[in-house]
């Protein structure tokens, strides 16, 4: 699940000095000026390579400089569809990307999510996108698209196949009949490109890395363990990589040399063929991590070097920062959170508990999550509360019961100074659900804002998994 940042294609430019030796044949793609789009209302659907796609998940930002994004991806299989143009309106588009023309069609899969299929013209890629209707009432767009994306073929080690004649091997892949009906369409004036809100740098050998080209921050899960892959690639095709365990938490952590996809591990690779260099040593300090906003914030550093021994390359990486969101997992459907926040009421789409040791006591935390406000309430309380009614305390103390309340996810935490949880139901201990209710008066404990919240009409009915 990701969320994705698409600023421009100086990487078809960087192939294009790179690998003029490529002789592989142009691909013939046949995109008719008509199709028809199967997508029903609120879907986004594709054919790739004979298989049919339908994303779970299907959006579409435009800017006031009418630059706009459309995004379908299925977070079961960490597949995306990114299509980008600019002077968005109804009409047709030709994606086939590169040589003045900075449309494009991207398509992402599990395998190799840092090395997208692109609509690149130079290398046989090609593609047409119809936009048949942007509804301003409605927020939303409707059109057709296909394209033939190309990428860079890599071994196991993330390095580019070389052919006999020492070209590079060229993978492709073509995706017809694609949809998209009605999709939400977000308009965002704030006057910049689409996802400037999102903060990526650092520093490779004292030399500023900015995320010219590409900023992707993705949440898969690898045998069963959550991860979130944060990939940057500058304009000069040098890329960084973190992965983090989604379930690490708050502090600072040591990465890992090597990793089978679940370690903490940073990589980087220059541009052209060369080794991976990854963590030896590094750390990070995570500062914020909301998984249910797919909210990440820390900071990094780590000396990059081969961990097979083959490469002498030691780069430095330093002053590394980020401020990232990404597509969080879907919240589960059993799980129903409610409260009023000053008398308005707070409509949380995504809620969750998890369970942790605190002091030796099996202790709980329910959050529930407006995508909507931003607003995030947090409930904490030992595992095993009987049903009756217990008052909340200021700070989290083993065996006793906190509540938390944030404007904005990720901001300030306003504490509960006074208020109740009542646990009507709770067959936690035996594989069962929690039903409580709660009020809480929240004030900024650390003094910086005067502000005091009243939360009222709470309840919820959580499962842990």
């Amino acid at each position: 699940m990701k969320k994705i940042q698409l600023l421009n294609w100086v990487l078809v430019a960087f192939l294009a000095v790179q690998f003029t030796a490529c002789e592989d044949e142009p691909l013939e793609g046949e995109f008719p000026q008509e199709e028809v789009n199967e997508a029903e209302e609120g879907q986004f659907v594709a054919t790739i390579a004979g298989q049919a796609f339908l994303a779970e998940n299907a959006t579409a930002v435009m800017n006031d400089m009418n630059e706009m994004v459309i995004i379908g991806t299925r977070p079961t299989t960490g597949e995306t569809i990114t299509l980008t143009i600019e002077n968005a309106a109804e009409g047709s588009f030709n994606i086939t990307a590169g040589m003045g023309n900075i449309n494009s069609g991207a398509y992402q899969d599990s395998n190799q999510m840092a090395n997208p299929y692109i609509s690149a013209g130079l290398f046989g890629g090609s593609g047409q996108l119809n936009i048949t209707e942007i509804d301003t009432d409605a927020f939303t767009v409707t059109g057709t698209f296909s394209f033939v994306g190309v990428r860079i073929q890599l071994d196991s080690e993330g390095n580019p196949v070389i052919d006999g004649d020492g070209n590079p091997v060229l993978e492709t892949i073509t995706i017809t009949n694609g949809g998209f009906n009605s999709i939400e369409l977000d308009i965002d004036n704030s006057g910049g490109p689409v996802g400037t809100t999102e903060e990526f740098f650092a520093k490779v050998d004292d030399i500023e890395f900015t995320p010219d080209l590409m900023l992707s921050t993705t949440r898969v899960e690898i045998g069963g363990e959550p991860m979130i892959n944060i990939v940057a690639v500058n304009a000069a095709g040098d890329q960084m990589r973190i992965d983090i365990p989604e379930n690490i938490g708050v502090g600072t952590f040591a990465m890992e040399q090597i990793s089978d996809g679940t370690k903490l591990i940073g990589l980087f690779n220059a541009a052209g063929p060369g080794e991976a260099l990854t963590s030896n040593p590094g750390t990070i300090t995570i500062t914020q991590l909301n998984t249910l906003a797919g909210l990440v914030e820390g900071t990094f550093a780590f000396t990059a070097t081969d961990p097979l021994n083959q490469d002498p390359a030691v780069v430095q990486i330093t002053e590394g920062s980020f401020s990232l969101h990404y597509e969080a997992a879907p919240s589960n459907p059993n799980n129903s959170f409610i409260a009023d926040v000053g008398g308005t009421a707070m409509g949380a789409d995504f809620v969750d508990a998890t369970e942790f040791d605190l002091g030796g006591v099996p202790t709980v935390t329910v959050r529930g999550f407006s995508s909507t406000t931003g607003q995030n309430i947090e409930i904490t309380f030992p595992k095993d509360l009987a049903p009756g009614s217990y008052d909340f305390v200021s700070e989290q103390i083993p065996g006793e019961s906190v509540a938390i309340y944030q404007v904005n996810v990720g901001g300030t935490s306003y504490t509960s100074t006074d208020g109740a949880i009542v646990v009507l139901t709770n067959d936690l201990s035996t594989g069962g659900t929690i039903n409580a209710a709660f009020l809480f008066f929240a004030e900024d404990l650390s003094g910086g804002d005067p502000q005091t919240y009243t939360i009222t009409n709470g309840e919820f009915t959580v499962e842990l998994l």
